[in-house]
């Protein structure tokens, strides 16, 4: 039997048949599963897309698309969806390829809260909708041929040299001020010194008159001669003295003898007397010459420490004269502006004293001082009693004339210069009074500014309250806090409000506005190319101060065909200037925004009013007083302008440009924009202002979502084959898990 070949050919076309019936078998089943994976994806992909497609149409109007459905409507929507395109056969045909739904997870990955898919969805809807071009040409109106931003230059350059000027002005006079008051105590003491030396020259006269032409050494030796007499005499008129005592002694009654005796003690003594009375003036006369010795040399040093005093007093009066002609110097180097700005500043010249002014005022001091150095050289080489400048009366003569002579000057200096002084202080409290009347006059002009420098409609506190202050009481964050923090972002501090009250604070404010301006123009069309997009954004999806008020060509209301519905915002006609500036109320936003559209329109016409030939004739060369009549006047002018702009018309950008170059309130509102806004902290307003209007939170606002299916794959052969291609098997289905992610 075992030699039998009976069945031989069945078997081995069973083992032939069976491989290929298993390898065609598993075949089969991974095609119908690949093919139920092809499907199961598709599926997966159009219900996602079907999810997306019911976005919020609320959002839609502001350019932005997120489901517009809950979490639960979305996946019951995915599921829905899904199954119908899984369930291809329908109506009972057969289908070779059947998957079956199992279960599906849906999740969105970013929402709108997200800055960067914010972002992204902002720049898709306004890079079709505003050119950058559009934004561009705003910055166009004040550069090229319109040469506004020429003229912006020249008044802030202008404007800081005015300040550099004024201080070197009052340095200078406050140098000339102590030239002044040095000058005016040499003049004193010119005086003083006159009549003093004009005393010690009398008593040096009289004294000389009195000694006359002997010398010391005469009248010693006569002195001498003239006690030795009276020591001779004395010791006679003691003989004679002894002999009448001894006589009267011996009791001689000679009384003739006696008488003669007596007589001639008399005669004695009168001629002693007159010898004493001699030797008396001629001591006398010693006492006068040791006198006018004495008052002679220290007259000498005297002047001669008061020549010292005098030179000194003349070198600090050069000191000062020389710091205010260096100072002086400065304010010319200083008087320059861009040549194409149209400022003059030839009239300013008159800020600067001439330097004759310099010339005269050393001439009168310095000669002043060399005058009394030629008196106290006089005076030193004036003998006491021999040689050729021997103090007599003809000495006497040439010593008053040169005393006279620096007293004259001086007196004659003082009268010359003080003229010139009391012109300078006039025209210098000429310019206080004129600065005083221009502040004043700017000061009344804003005072009159401020009444429209807002316009806010109904009450907006509470909206501002949720915005930026939240609910301590609750624990709810405000929701510009809350935006921030979900991206992670500080919130930027808001801008401080421009409050230009006065004169100074309007010039610094305005110039430092005009720098800025000029360097955010310059780098607009190269740099900030997304910041434009998001600009005009601003002010395409949000309201302004003069929302509606804007006339068309047609001379009617320009209409706004935008979705975003902006009439019925929570905050009225302030939002674009709420996204500039961040701040905490209506007023302080609008007055931000109208502040500095005013500084703008300030800088303008107070170049305008530099440009003017009036002002060469009203600012007396000051160039100070120059700005703050322009400032003045331009002021009057900007109100004018302001009046216009806030009531929503085009307002020419200069007298200067051609008629056509015109600017309205958004158009200064995209200067702004592109000058103060960070990117963050503008979209996180924007991001709180649709909430605000919408109470869509866009932070459950999906724009990204993910999902992972599962399906399963019925088989009709060998369901272990399968595993061999990877695929799970439970019983006799495959599982087929897909994943999808989709956006906006």
């Amino acid at each position: 039997m075992w030699k039998s070949r009976a069945g031989s050919v069945s078997i081995s076309l069973i083992l032939l048949i069976a491989p290929l019936f298993t390898f065609h078998a598993a075949l089969i089943d991974a095609a119908r599963v690949q093919m139920g994976e092809r499907q199961a994806e598709t599926a997966t992909k159009t219900a996602l897309r079907s999810v997306l497609s019911a976005y919020d149409p609320t959002l839609r109007g502001y350019g932005l698309f997120a489901v517009g459905l809950n979490p639960a409507a979305s996946s019951d929507l995915f599921e829905q969806v899904l199954t119908e395109n899984l369930n291809t056969g329908g109506n009972g045909s057969f289908s070779v390829v059947q998957p079956s739904f199992v279960s599906a997870k849906l999740q969105p990955l970013y929402t709108l809260g997200n800055q960067s898919v914010f972002g992204r969805q902002v720049l898709e809807e306004m890079k079709y909708r505003a050119p950058v071009e559009f934004a561009l040409g705003v910055t166009d109106k004040l550069t090229g041929k319109s040469g506004a931003a020429s003229m912006l230059g020249g008044v802030s350059q202008f404007a800081k040299q005015a300040g550099n000027i004024e201080t070197l002005i009052e340095q200078r006079d406050d140098e000339l001020d102590a030239a002044w008051s040095a000058s005016r105590e040499a003049v004193a003491k010119a005086s003083t010194y006159e009549a003093y030396y004009a005393k010690k020259l009398e008593r040096l006269d009289e004294l000389c008159r009195l000694i006359g032409l002997r010398t010391a050494e005469d009248l010693n030796r006569d002195i001498r001669a003239l006690k030795a007499q009276a020591d001779s005499l004395q010791q006679a008129i003691r003989e004679r003295q002894a002999g009448l005592a001894g006589l009267l002694q011996a009791g001689v009654q000679a009384v003739e003898q006696l008488i003669a005796i007596q007589q001639a003690i008399g005669e004695l003594e009168r001629k002693l007397g007159d010898i004493q009375k001699q030797i008396g003036d001629l001591e006398l006369i010693l006492r006068y010459i040791a006198e006018y010795t004495l008052l002679m040399n220290t007259t000498k040093l005297e002047a001669e420490r008061d020549r010292i005093a005098m030179s000194d007093r003349v070198s600090r009066i050069f000191e000062k004269l020389d710091r205010a002609k260096s100072l002086d110097d400065q304010i010319r180097a200083e008087l320059t502006v861009p040549a194409d700005s149209g400022i003059a500043v030839d009239a300013l010249a008159a800020a600067t004293m001439p330097d004759s002014y310099y010339v005269k005022y050393k001439t009168g001091a310095g000669g002043l001082g060399a005058l009394f150095s030629g008196f106290e050289t006089a005076l030193s080489v004036t003998a006491l009693f021999v040689g050729e400048n021997k103090f007599d009366s003809a000495r006497k003569q040439d010593l008053d004339a040169s005393n006279e002579a620096y007293g004259q000057k001086a007196q004659q200096f003082a009268a010359e210069q003080g003229a010139e002084e009391n012109k300078r202080t006039a025209a210098k409290d000429s310019v206080s009074k004129r600065k005083k009347e221009e502040k004043l006059r700017y000061a009344q002009i804003w005072d009159e500014l401020r009444k429209i420098w807002a316009d806010c409609g109904s009450d907006s506190t509470a909206a501002y309250a949720r915005l930026e202050v939240g609910d301590p009481a609750s624990g709810e964050v405000s929701l510009n806090r809350k935006y921030a923090d979900y991206n992670r972002i500080e919130s930027a501090q808001a801008a401080a409000n421009a409050e230009m009250g006065d004169s100074d604070t309007a010039i610094q404010k305005t110039t430092g506005l005009i720098d800025k301006l000029l360097g955010g123009i310059g780098s607009a069309a190269g740099q900030f190319r997304d910041e434009l997009y998001y600009n005009e954004y601003a002010l395409t999806k949000f309201n302004y101060r003069t929302y509606g008020k804007e006339i068309g060509p047609d001379g009617y209301p320009k209409p706004d065909y935008e979705s975003s519905q902006r009439e019925s915002h929570e905050l009225e006609t302030q939002e674009a200037e709420y996204l500039i500036y961040g701040l905490n109320s209506c007023l302080k936003n609008q007055s931000a925004a109208y502040a500095e559209m005013f500084a703008i329109r300030l800088a303008v016409r107070t170049a305008e009013a530099l440009m003017a030939p009036e002002s060469k004739v009203v600012t007396m060369g000051n160039p100070l007083l120059t700005l703050l009549w322009a400032l003045a006047e331009g002021a009057g002018r900007a109100y004018v302008d302001m009046t216009k702009l806030v009531s929503g018309e085009e307002v020419q950008v200069s007298d200067k440009t051609p008629a056509a170059l015109t600017m309205n309130y958004k158009d200064y509102l995209r200067l702004f924009l592109m000058l103060h806004t960070k990117r963050e902290p503008m979209m996180t307003r924007m991001q709180s202002l649709i909430e605000l209007n919408t109470n869509q939170d866009l932070r459950q606002s999906a724009a990204y979502m993910q999902v992972r299916t599962e399906t399963r794959v019925g088989l009709w052969f060998m369901p272990f084959t399968l595993s061999a291609f990877g695929y799970p098997v439970q019983g006799n289905q495959a599982q087929v898990t897909k994943s999808a992610m989709l956006s906006y």
